[in-house]
């Protein structure tokens, strides 16, 4: 049996305060509160460690959100959620659609509800796209799911694939990711932003993936350049995490130089 962890609070303070609380609340409060939930499938150290076998189907995730971010059962391939529809960046650099039948390990999404846009001028890079997004962190205790639609001079990213059992670590894998480069790309970026607090339950600060208009090209973004693009966000307060059923055989001693191998 799953084992779930529930939290609907206003600050992640109180979620890692009251983590395994319940909170009561109307049906009119709880679909509010669904709309303004992160809903997450297992915590980062629990992928970081190997444990990638897939417990949530994609039929499942689609009822709490439309936009997001994760990986695959055995960590087929980068994630990316975007209108309801979920697809695979596989290792060869294929991009598919995803049936609701196949499962995540790892994965955040949310009912995206566009509360402000940024017009976004000449940015260099992936750190120069960051710091131009920090002005929007108004609340450093919140969530922030971005969607940006832009035609971007260069992308830099990457997928891993299908791995074997017994699982290595995730900094492991990533020494023999594939890499893809594109040049005047039309397309999407979909990041989330997650607080300092969040620990050890997912990656602090930006995470992004892409996906180009026609759905051919995509993976996790590793850098990014475009003269003009326009950024669409989503502060989210809420908080509902579901764990997995099973226990990583291996461990990492150093979850932060393990996070910071795996996003660069």
């Amino acid at each position: 049996m799953k084992t779930k962890i529930k939290v609907i609070v206003l600050s992640l303070l109180a979620v890692l305060s009251f983590a395994g609380c319940t909170a009561t609340t109307s049906s009119s409060d709880s679909a509010a509160v669904k709309e303004e939930t992160l809903f997450q499938v297992s915590t980062i150290n629990s992928l970081l460690a190997g444990n990638y076998d897939g417990f949530v189907s994609f039929g499942e995730l689609k009822q709490h959100g439309d936009v997001g971010i994760g990986t695959f059962d055995a960590l087929d391939g980068e994630l990316i959620m975007i209108d309801k529809i979920v697809y695979k960046v596989k290792a060869s650099g294929e991009v598919v659609e995803v049936p609701d039948t196949e499962t995540t390990p790892f994965a955040a999404v949310t009912n995206f509800d566009e509360e402000f846009t940024q017009s976004l001028g000449k940015i260099a890079s992936l750190e120069a796209l960051q710091e131009e997004l920090d002005k929007q962190i108004t609340n450093p205790a919140s969530f922030y799911l971005f969607r940006i639609d832009g035609t971007f001079n260069t992308i830099k990213a990457r997928s891993v694939a299908s791995q074997q059992k017994p699982y290595p670590v995730l900094s492991e894998v990533v020494k023999n990711q594939s890499i893809f480069d594109y040049q005047e790309i039309p397309g999407t970026l979909v990041g989330l932003w997650c607080p300092e607090e969040i620990g050890g339950l997912n990656v602090k600060g930006y995470h992004f993936h892409f996906i180009s208009d026609d759905r051919s090209k995509g993976g996790h973004l590793l850098d990014v350049s475009f003269d003009s693009a326009e950024a669409f966000i989503d502060q989210t307060n809420g908080f509902f995490m579901t764990l997995s059923p099973t226990i990583p055989e291996k461990t990492v001693d150093d979850a932060e130089s393990a996070i910071d191998a795996v996003e660069k």
